[in-house]
């Protein structure tokens, strides 16, 4: 275990990350940028030399984590929790409130066999808030339902999809996946962050073309969204449709998740509830396609999550195989896996193991998690400057001791 601190809600606190934006030692806020704001250093061309590779690298980068068991869980049903569990999480609501001064949040816990606490404050007329990156694992599980439906391999070469892309004979599916391909990822540019906007694969790729490839495919890991862009062009190549649609027809649809939109890539956001920002102007969430596609209120996000882990979209075993091979990420305590990601930190004498996904952009937080400790499915997603992982650490503290 890594020994990063999970910050307690503080007035303080909650006001540090929003007049400065700059994270906290174990802030997922920025995790995950979906097509805008990358954590971490960017990477700008003079930085590297692009590197031209005939053959799949081994990993020579930081230690992998221990491949983590994913178990199957039951569905949360729709039903209120214990009354006292309801109150504390109730309470620690309008205390997150409060504190991080949000103009929209939604929160939800569900515990599977159990039941489902929701709250959303959100405008009448933009009910449904952005997941920014934590949508990526909703791309992710279309392409890996492809794939058991053998309509395309992860091991496929990702030219076999999309041409002309860097070391694109040598990277493959499963690079882009768990973003060990070493694509750049365009939102890096000097340019085009200068210049925020929506770009199409197409241009994204060409600006990921022009700076090269950053290492050999497999040999290190770095986050691209760029990478994920690419996985909404195989969708659409192998199951003829857009992100968006495959997103709405194989998982929103049959799930009944009807407060879930996948925003079509570029189509604005009408509905949403807008992003705000003190010190960046905040980005329109269509812009972010495949890379963070989603909107929704949080029941919803811990619904599909129950689904996700419960085997309702994948088999058991792709399921444990997105956190198989586990890579380290640029926050200490997280990694990576095929679009999840695993946390494995500590909060005070606490342990915590969270499997989900985090993003972040200038405006917005959200997080999705499935605590195995707690037994308990935690999402949060709020608008402005403050923090949705330390929101969501108090709603699972607030379930009581781990059962």
């Amino acid at each position: 275990m890594s020994p990063v601190y999970l910050p307690s809600l503080s007035e303080r606190h909650f006001r540090r990350i929003e007049t400065t934006r700059r994270p906290c030692k174990f802030i997922l806020a920025g995790l995950g940028v979906a097509s805008l704001a990358a954590f971490g250093i960017p990477a700008h061309a003079a930085d590297y030399q692009p590197v031209h590779c005939a053959v799949h690298a081994a990993y020579v980068g930081s230690p992998l984590h221990a491949p983590v068991d994913i178990t199957a869980t039951p569905p949360a049903p729709n039903k209120a929790l214990p009354a006292e569990t309801t109150r504390r999480l109730d309470v620690t609501y309008e205390r997150i409130q409060a504190f991080t001064a949000a103009s929209a949040i939604t929160a939800a816990v569900a515990i599977p066999g159990k039941g489902l606490w929701q709250q959303t404050s959100a405008p009448t007329d933009a009910p449904r808030l952005f997941w920014a990156s934590a949508g990526k694992t909703f791309t992710a599980v279309v392409i890996l339902q492809l794939a058991e439906e053998g309509k395309l391999s992860l091991d496929d070469p990702v030219s076999l999809w999309v041409p002309d892309v860097p070391n694109g004979d040598v990277a493959t599916v499963r690079d882009l996946l768990a973003h060990t391909s070493g694509l750049f990822s365009a939102n890096e540019d000097l340019k085009a962050h200068a210049d925020p906007r929506y770009r199409d694969p197409a241009a994204n790729l060409a600006i990921a073309r022009r700076h090269g490839a950053m290492f050999c495919p497999g040999g290190r890991w770095r986050y691209s969204n760029t990478g994920y862009d690419l996985l909404g062009e195989i969708v659409r190549k192998v199951d003829h449709r857009s992100i968006d649609v495959a997103i709405t027809t194989r998982i929103i649809a049959p799930l009944g998740l009807t407060s879930m939109r996948a925003l079509v890539p570029g189509g604005g956001a009408v509905g949403v509830a807008p992003l705000t920002a003190v010190h960046e102007k905040p980005i329109d969430p269509s812009w972010a396609g495949a890379a963070g596609p989603i909107v929704s209120d949080a029941a919803d996000m811990t619904r599909f999550w129950a689904a996700l882990l419960g085997g309702r979209l994948l088999s058991d075993g792709t399921v444990r195989t997105m956190a198989r091979k586990l890579y380290p990420m640029f926050d200490p305590g997280t990694y990576y896996g095929l679009g999840i990601m695993v946390f494995d930190v500590t909060d005070d004498s606490r342990s915590i193991r969270w499997i989900g996904h985090a993003g972040g952009t200038p405006g917005a937080s959200a997080v999705v998690a499935y605590s195995p400790s707690d037994n308990a499915i935690v999402a949060v997603a709020l608008t402005g400057d403050a923090a949705s992982v330390p929101a969501a650490n108090l709603l699972l503290k607030a379930l009581g001791p781990p059962k």
